[in-house]
């Protein structure tokens, strides 16, 4: 391992969707050439998945103001982010609902963003012109793999792949230092490469459709994120894109149903009919998919120079969006660690922690979604008037009003592994992980939001976060700052130095120790994707010595 900055191989993504061309961005964040191959020759024209959460919009902060902003511009109307409504159909009697408050977002005292509620076909052009902004990105479309000659070995240098142009047929080989699997629940890559996938397949089979129609003529009145029908001629649920006419609609079908040419558009113009009980609705269909439930997490994440992510690495039940949710925030986990050892700055074992960290949290994931996934079809059953015989209505209810708040799973993730020093703390105790989520500076846990105030400018502690790593420090901690241009010599890092609530940095409410859990004198290290990795209540020259052992032991 060295601290070279040499100039390395462009990265291979493969898989145009948000997660690959989300991992190309932030592979130019980390100033990493990358070349994005996608089988398609253009971006998706079906919305498929619609929510960016909080989180993955702190990550999209990161890569610039310009489409931060342009993301937001994509935003459902604030009154059709919640609730979660059951009914009969759209004019029907509502039979219960959820106040889903976690897609409205966290609010602006955990975190310094909302969440979006979009579309796929309307996300993936704002990340495809940020990649291409960058400078960084080979963007290849109308290409597909047809060859993976090398790079799964254990001691692989490099990657190898053979490319067809799907227009032309030209055929060519492509070296890279490293590959992103971002192909999709299909995954051609993890099908190569044998990678097991553990969990439950085949839970449930969905045609889902995307058309215009006016149904806010019908639902105005009960607007929601997700209106769950049930009754004798339609079981689903409608999804509102834009509020403005365009409507996904996800059909529950037997898997001997399973098929567009079963389920015809004329088909499809019925059942949104038959759902809506509005007899003569113009229905206009633009696209018919169709995709199966199932709950799988690959067993690793990481062979050789190929790294999995997205769909190709786990999938979830779509309860809440946590499937693109979870692929982006295991992207951002992964880069940066992907960036330093291909830059001999860190070793295999950091690369290695991507799996460490990340799969016991997507099985969690999986775990969830699958229990939320029963109690919404129990709430179908109540719908149509039959209730389980496990469960009361009420007690259904109940248990699915986590479905839409689940904050704690969104920020609370506790990463443990050698890319975090253990300062021997107790996490914050809370009632509920899945839902509840309390900031703290602890080592293994998301960074907290702290507003901050530079002259006339108001950001987040958030804002601060490289694309290596930064130290914040108290209103006393300026003793750390040689200690950390040191370090900084030391490892060739590019280490960031705050000093909060200092003259030239205010923090507006007071609460930068509290929530970091230091002294006025002490210190954290954060990682790149904005996770602490280590923490010291007060400067002394023995803690000083153990950030500088600290890092170098995440960096092995």
């Amino acid at each position: 391992m060295n601290s070279s900055n040499t100039p390395v191989l462009p990265v291979i993504v493969i898989g145009g969707g948000p997660v690959g061309l989300g991992a190309a961005v932030e592979l130019a964040r980390c100033q990493i050439p990358s070349i994005l191959i996608e089988r398609n020759d253009r971006t998706s024209w079906h919305p498929k998945t619609r929510n960016f959460n909080t989180r993955t919009m702190e990550i999209a902060r990161l890569w610039g103001r310009e489409i931060y902003d342009e993301l937001r511009e994509l935003d459902l109307p604030i009154q059709w982010k919640s609730p979660i409504r059951f009914s009969g159909s759209i004019v029907g009697e509502e039979t219960g609902h959820i106040e889903s408050k976690g897609f409205i977002g966290a609010g602006p005292e955990l975190s310094p963003v909302s969440s979006v509620l979009s579309s796929q076909d309307m996300i993936e052009p704002v990340l495809l012109r940020q990649a291409k902004r960058s400078g960084l990105v080979d963007v290849r479309f109308g290409h597909e793999m047809v060859e993976f000659i090398s790079g799964h070995d254990g001691d692989a240098t490099s990657v190898e792949i053979r490319v067809r142009n799907k227009v032309t047929g030209e055929e060519s080989v492509l070296r890279g230092s490293a590959l992103v699997a971002a192909d999709g629940a299909g995954s051609g890559m993890r099908s190569l490469l044998k990678m097991p996938m553990h969990g439950t397949a085949k839970i449930a089979h969905f045609i889902n459709c995307y058309f215009k129609a006016d149904l806010e003529r019908y639902a105005s009145n009960r607007p929601g994120i997700l209106l769950f029908i049930g009754n004798e001629k339609a079981t689903g649920v409608f999804q509102p894109l834009d509020a403005r006419g365009r409507w996904l609609c996800q059909i529950s079908v037997p898997e001997d149903q399973w098929s567009t040419d079963v389920f015809t558009q004329e088909r499809c113009v019925q059942w949104v009919r038959d759902a809506s009980g509005v007899d003569d609705l113009d229905v206009q269909v633009q696209s018919v998919g169709k995709w199966q439930m199932n709950a799988l997490v690959a067993e690793n994440f990481v062979v050789g120079r190929v790294l999995l992510m997205g769909d190709a690495a786990h999938m979830f039940p779509p309860t809440g969006g946590l499937g693109v949710n979870t692929g982006m925030q295991g992207m951002h986990n992964a880069i940066w660690k992907l960036a330093l050892y291909l830059r001999g700055k860190a070793g295999r074992s950091l690369l290695e922690t991507y799996t460490t960290e990340r799969r016991p949290y997507a099985r969690w994931v999986a775990e969830q979604s699958f229990h939320n996934s029963r109690q919404v079809t129990k709430m179908r059953l109540i719908s149509v008037g039959k209730a389980p015989a496990d469960m009361s209505a009420e007690e259904v209810l109940k248990e699915t009003r986590r479905y839409g708040n689940q904050l704690g799973l969104e920020l609370g993730s506790c990463y443990e592994s050698s890319a975090v020093i253990p300062d021997g703390s107790a996490p914050p105790e809370v009632r509920d992980a899945y839902v509840d989520y309390i900031q703290t500076g602890r080592p293994g846990h998301r960074a907290p939001h702290v507003w901050l105030q530079k002259s006339d400018d108001s950001f987040s502690t958030l804002d601060l976060f490289g694309s290596e790593f930064t130290v914040l420090a108290g209103c006393k901690g300026a003793p750390w700052q040689p200690e950390v241009e040191k370090l900084a010599k030391a490892t060739g890092l590019n280490i960031g130095f705050h000093v909060i609530d200092s003259p030239n940095l205010k923090d507006k409410e007071g609460t930068f120790l509290q929530r970091y859990g230091i002294e006025a004198d002490g210190a954290v290290l954060v990682r790149p994707d904005g996770w602490v990795a280590w923490r010291s209540s007060h400067f002394s020259p023995e803690a000083a010595t153990q950030l500088t052992e600290g890092l170098k032991r995440i960096l092995k």
